[in-house]
């Protein structure tokens, strides 16, 4: 009996030898290595305001960085909720995010969790855990080991179990073209492109992203994605404005075999014309064709809201040329017309929207969006008199086919 206890006792110290042995790496997170001791500065929905890495004693500990206008991130956290409610203290689940508090205890107020939320206001923990899109998940073991990178797939009840119980288990480790500079073209040379159009088949280190050029950049491109959304980009038609009448509609899924990306490099001349390229390239290369026909359909009309006396003053400032906008978080206009928040609630309300507002000049408008409660988004235009009310109007559709 007395060696049976020896035998396990040296087993133990040779385990815990052994795990001492694994180096932390101080610098960015990497699989294999040891994380350093992080501390989250303040907490949400948590029995704790503020702790470190290493209070931690739990079998598994996923980090999910996140954000509310993340549409996946907020889709994927009923999952989350349920893996954290089952495991109960095998199981740590921190949802991180550099929003402010404000904005996550309204969220939480919408949407209640039973997981905690770290606030990264200083972004540190977001730099060591390098990424560049959201979601993204980093498995830790108790020893604070990093055991996966991940996208959400790979969260799922068996796989938890068997990590819990230190089981090795195969995943697909999510990498990220963290050096992807979307100002160089796709096809490298070294003499300047006067003219060149290109088409590249999917790559799964590079997210997708377009922008239609400007007459400063003489460059356009749409990355990742399929020939129906390039012929969208090309005749600058919404989603919510577009019919596809596809014999083989398999062609146009938005899996890796049917994406692409395309970029098209101009000389200043071709400017106005670009688009109308565009169009003709992805057509030939598709055999897709496209027609514009009018449909009366069920919209929302975007229309100042009736006997209001409030009138939204003209800007006297110039758009922002270095805007960024997430649609999930909402927009700033900055001397902008009021078709460009027609177009964004359009997008966010995935129906077509048609302005009546009246208002013909440039604007200074400041909306947030909800993803969580979409009617709290709506509401927002109430501080302009406006509102957003439905009905049906004669709409243009973009209509693809393969026929």
């Amino acid at each position: 009996m007395q060696k049976t206890i020896m035998l396990i006792f040296a087993i133990v110290v040779l385990y815990s030898c052994k795990q001492d042995t694994i180096p932390v790496n101080e610098t960015e997170a990497q699989i294999g290595f040891k994380v350093p001791n992080i501390v989250f500065k303040q907490l949400l929905n948590d029995t704790e305001t503020q702790s470190s890495l290493y209070d931690y004693t739990e079998d598994v500990i996923i980090l999910d960085f996140w954000a509310t206008w993340c549409g996946p991130c907020i889709t994927s956290f009923p999952k989350m909720s349920a893996l954290q409610e089952e495991f109960g203290k095998q199981l740590k689940i921190i949802a991180v995010t550099d929003e402010s508090p404000e904005r996550i205890e309204a969220f939480l107020k919408n949407k209640p969790q039973q997981f905690s939320m770290a606030i990264d206001n200083d972004t540190s923990i977001n730099s060591y855990f390098t990424h560049v899109y959201i979601p993204h998940y980093v498995i830790l073991d108790k020893n604070k080991v990093v055991k996966a990178i991940v996208n959400s797939d790979f969260i799922t009840k068996e796989n938890i179990t068997k990590l819990i119980s230190g089981e090795e288990v195969t995943f697909k480790e999510k990498k990220e073209n963290i050096n992807f500079d979307p100002n160089k073209p796709l096809g490298t040379t070294d003499k300047p492109i006067v003219y060149q159009s290109t088409l590249l088949p999917y790559d799964p280190n590079m997210q997708g992203m377009t922008n239609t050029g400007s007459p400063s950049s003489n460059r356009l491109f749409t990355l990742n994605t399929t020939f129906t959304a390039m012929l969208r980009t090309a005749y600058q038609y919404s989603y919510n404005r577009t019919k596809e009448n596809l014999k083989h509609p398999e062609k146009y899924t938005f899996t890796k075999e049917n994406r692409y990306s395309y970029e098209m490099i101009y000389p200043d001349h071709l400017y106005e014309q670009r688009l109308e390229l565009m169009k003709n390239d992805i057509k030939i290369v598709s055999g897709l064709s496209a027609k514009i026909e009018t449909q009366i359909v069920d919209v929302y009309i975007l229309q100042k809201i009736p006997n209001t006396k409030m009138n939204i003053p003209v800007s006297t400032q110039q758009p922002n040329p270095d805007r960024t906008m997430r649609y999930g978080e909402g927009i700033t206009l900055q001397g902008e017309p009021m078709e460009r928040l027609r177009d964004y609630y359009e997008e966010v309300m995935r129906s077509p929207v048609v302005d009546e507002t009246g208002y013909d000049k440039v604007y200074d408008i400041v909306v947030k969006w909800y993803e969580e409660n979409p009617e709290q988004g709506i509401n927002e235009l109430t501080t302009y008199g406006l509102e957003l009310k439905k009905g049906r109007r004669p709409i243009d559709f973009l209509i693809l086919s393969d026929e």
